[in-house]
């Protein structure tokens, strides 16, 4: 699957307008009417911390609902949950993300909120080695023979043992995604010269809605359009986490237009591809990391 090219955008990337944030200042109360929420909402969502009380995300199912409902009224019909898989914040089990999602879809559904919710997770890279190949198999995704999993960036950079966690996870047979590298120190300090090389091993980039407004701070939003402009990112995701961290695709396509990307270029990095990542995958290439 070909990496959207956004180097038409202009490459500062305008900080949002007030228009255009109106509507996202939180989960309720949105500051203008939102669709009703039906089903076949065009935006795929692949990095969003959905379960309750399992990590920074929702505290408790409430908040869970009142996220899933602020992400369908912003045209959202499919999110991954991906909660943190990582010893010091979230689930290191997982069958028990995959119990929780079971039960999460069945709230949703006597809630009459028509959000597909598909089970994933968002790894720290040093569970790669923690995990057997079942256990990564229950939070990848795509078809079999073209798995991948979401593999957190760290905010100190992207290093050698990041690297070796990526080389573990391809040997086992899964392909990787690489969790909004923009907010890493490799993209503000070091030109983002781990996220090339796992580019260059087969790895694909997502980006942080937020980041493209500069709700991540100045340097993830100066990094973010530098990404997109290089050509490294695959495609872009909310991270989303509650009030303060919202369900953000559409604001995210909305910026990329405002910020000069083709309406082709934007939608693809918030729907077509994300769709595509699902259904076919990565095709694993002989690319030494």
């Amino acid at each position: 699957m070909p990496t959207a090219d956004p180097r038409s955008a202009r490459f500062a990337g305008r900080p949002f307008t007030h228009a255009q944030h109106a509507g996202y200042r939180g989960i309720t109360g949105l500051g203008r009417q939102g669709p009703k929420l039906t089903s076949g909402m065009d935006l795929v969502d692949l990095h969003f911390h959905l379960l309750p009380g399992v990590d920074d995300g929702p505290a408790d199912l409430g908040e869970s609902l009142d996220l899933a409902r602020a992400a369908v009224h912003a045209g959202t019909g499919t999110v991954v949950a991906t909660p943190h898989v990582r010893p010091d914040l979230g689930i290191t089990d997982a069958r028990e993300i995959a119990e929780r999602v079971r039960e999460l879809r069945s709230k949703l559904a006597a809630a009459r909120i028509p959000l597909i919710i598909r089970c994933g997770g968002e790894l720290g890279h040093e569970m790669a080695f923690d995990l057997d190949r079942d256990e990564l198999d229950l939070l990848a995704q795509g078809p079999a023979g073209a798995r991948w999993v979401l593999v957190e960036a760290p905010f100190h950079g992207i290093g050698e043992d990041f690297h070796a966690a990526t080389t573990e996870l391809r040997a086992l047979g899964f392909g990787v995604l690489v969790a909004h590298p923009e907010r890493s120190a490799d993209a503000a300090f070091d030109g983002a010269a781990g996220l090339r090389r796992e580019i260059a091993a087969g790895s694909k980039a997502q980006l942080n809605a937020l980041s493209l407004t500069g709700g991540h701070g100045e340097d993830a939003r100066r990094s973010a359009w530098e990404l997109l402009h290089d050509g490294l990112v695959a495609v872009v995701a909310s991270d989303a986490h509650g009030p303060s961290r919202p369900p953000a695709l559409r604001m995210a396509r909305e910026t990329l237009l405002d910020g000069g990307l083709a309406p082709a270029a934007a939608n693809a990095l918030v729907a077509t591809a994300p769709r595509e990542l699902l259904a076919r995958g990565m095709r694993r290439t002989p690319v030494a990391a």
